[in-house]
């Protein structure tokens, strides 16, 4: 006697089948969404870390304390450094928030750089400057210098807040 699945067996081994393969289905779709968040994640802690090791070494390398301007929303600060990235030797390095980007701006260069003028892209000396935009959607750049103590606050949104506390020691 022949002996074979008869239709109900059948149709229930499908149903079997296409419950497995729907929870797989969720599952992997789930692992999938979370892999990009932590993917975005991670690139924002990384980004975090390139900025304020560069913020750190600027600060802890820098001649002489930094020349803070204080502005409505954001401060900017200029320091003269022996860290440089291009090769220029005793850079001065500005650090700005864009008004119009809401970016935050790393220049170096080697001369000071007047801000207050508009439409100011150097001097007729040949001014040679490098600007690097180093995280976007940025909040506040806050900077401090009491004593023998620097303090600075970064809020962008794409990273987590940079909080910096220098003492005379360590600059």
């Amino acid at each position: 006697m022949n002996r074979a699945f008869t239709l109900i067996e059948m149709l229930i081994a499908i149903l079997l089948t296409a419950i497995v393969f729907t929870y797989l289905y969720a599952t992997l779709n789930n692992v999938r969404a979370n892999h990009g968040r932590y993917e975005k994640a991670v690139e924002g802690v990384s980004d975090a870390e390139r900025i304020f090791s560069m913020l750190q070494a600027d600060l802890t390398q820098s001649r002489d304390a930094p020349q803070i301007v204080h502005e409505a929303g954001f401060d900017r600060f200029s320091v003269t450094t022996a860290h440089s990235v291009y090769g220029i030797a005793r850079p001065w390095v500005h650090y700005y928030i864009s008004r119009k980007d809401l970016a935050l701006i790393r220049v170096e260069a080697d001369r000071p750089i007047d801000f207050s003028r508009s439409g100011y892209i150097g001097d007729i000396n040949g001014t040679y400057l490098f600007a690097d935009r180093l995280a976007e959607g940025c909040s506040s750049l806050r900077i401090s210098a009491n004593g023998s103590k620097l303090d600075l606050l970064l809020r962008c949104r794409q990273i987590p807040p940079i909080v910096i506390s220098l003492y005379k020691g360590d600059r």
